[in-house]
């Protein structure tokens, strides 16, 4: 037979039950009630990206829960913050069966290197969150300047005009000064837009189209050359340098084989000139044909008309026939010559003197010789009355 319970055992028996019943009614621990909760917790991103996350602090406890937030970034030069209702946060209170929301935005560093970081937002008895990002490509800190054709080629009378692209890879928004170290005689300006600019300013990660112009001297020799061209600040720069070949210079002359641009012609006559292109530039002309500008009625032809190439220092001789009108009046007329090659022309104008016919010269003088001896006779045969 069993012996009875002694009265003390009984006692502490009692006293556990009740202990059980009075655990089994309390709340459940804050710890596994509480938790944090971003639907993107692993991304992607480039240097000098921003991401922001949007971080749920759900309270599925019976109690008011209070935390302080802090966060854990990749390195020194990763810029963090966290925010609530638009306002910097440090510390969140989150009510019973409730959940609060934070805004997580991290800068990735221009200067990073590739591959993987992890970003760690601490919340006390919520726990912590890891947010793993992925640098996808190796990161720097500079200023990328780039022309879409850094090499040209023209004649001393072109327009060199470059396209370039300034990018600003730094964190911060850049005032770039533009310079171009030009031969001297030479023009070089910078456009954006249309209009003409000395610097220009980017934001963070942004780019810039630039328009540079070069326009050589009048005397520029045929050679090539080489045009540094800058993007600076106090902080960083970027350099590039641009070709401009000149292949030569153009020229040409249209003159007389005597130098005199004047002529003397008849009402109705023509006149032969003997002209010359010449070529006084270092390239050659191709193609020149010659044309002219007379008074109404008047005629002006060339022999050749069109002269396929002239080399540099070359003349060639053209003879310019001149017709007058028959009804021209004594006088000086104007005649307009134009020799036009495809890079250059040149023109002269001859001044034509237009003289009365000899011909007629001597008709009027029998006319009034005839008038003469008409007076004369009428005088012996009515002058004896």
């Amino acid at each position: 037979m069993f012996k009875p319970l002694g009265k003390r055992f009984v006692a502490a028996v009692a006293l556990l039950l009740c202990v059980g019943l009075v655990a089994s009614a309390a709340p459940t621990s804050a710890a596994g009630a509480v938790k944090l909760y971003t639907p993107y917790a692993s991304l992607s991103a480039a240097p000098g990206e921003q991401l922001s996350y949007d971080v749920d602090l759900i309270n599925d406890s019976a109690d008011i829960q209070t935390v302080d937030l802090s966060f854990e970034s990749p390195g020194k030069d990763w810029k963090t913050e966290l925010t609530a209702g638009g306002h910097a946060i440090r510390q969140i209170s989150v009510k019973p069966n409730d959940s609060q929301t934070v805004n997580l935005s991290v800068q990735v560093p221009f200067e990073v290197s590739k591959g993987d970081y992890t970003l760690r937002l601490n919340a006390g008895s919520f726990g912590a969150l890891p947010l793993k990002i992925n640098v996808a490509e190796q990161g720097t800190y500079r200023t990328e300047f780039k022309a879409e054709q850094p090499n040209m080629q023209g004649h001393s009378d072109s327009t060199f005009t470059y396209n370039l692209t300034l990018s600003n890879r730094t964190a911060g928004k850049q005032q770039y000064s533009l310079t171009a170290e030009a031969p001297a005689g030479w023009d070089a300006r910078f456009s954006v837009g249309g209009n003409n600019v000395t610097s220009v300013e980017i934001d963070p990660n942004g780019t810039q189209s630039i328009t540079l112009t070069l326009t050589p001297a009048e005397n520029a020799a045929a050679q090539t050359y080489e045009i540094p061209v800058h993007a600076s600040n106090s902080s960083t720069s970027a350099d590039l340098t641009m070709e401009a070949v000149i292949t030569g210079t153009y020229g040409i002359n249209l003159t007389t084989k005597d130098q005199r641009l004047s002529a003397n012609v008849t009402a109705g006559g023509e006149r032969k000139l003997e002209m010359v292109v010449q070529n006084t530039g270092t390239a050659e002309l191709t193609n020149v044909s010659l044309t002219g500008t007379a008074p109404t009625e008047w005629e002006v032809s060339y022999d050749p008309k069109t002269i396929a190439s002239i080399k540099p220092g070359q003349s060639v001789p053209v003879t310019a026939t001149i017709k007058s009108s028959s009804k021209a009046l004594s006088g000086d007329y104007v005649v307009a010559m134009t020799a036009q090659a495809a890079e250059k022309s040149a023109d002269a104008a001859v001044r034509v003197t237009v003289k009365t016919s000899v011909l007629w010269g001597w008709v009027g003088v029998l006319i009034i010789a005839a008038v003469l001896a008409g007076i004369y006779a009428l005088f012996r045969k009515y002058g004896r009355r």
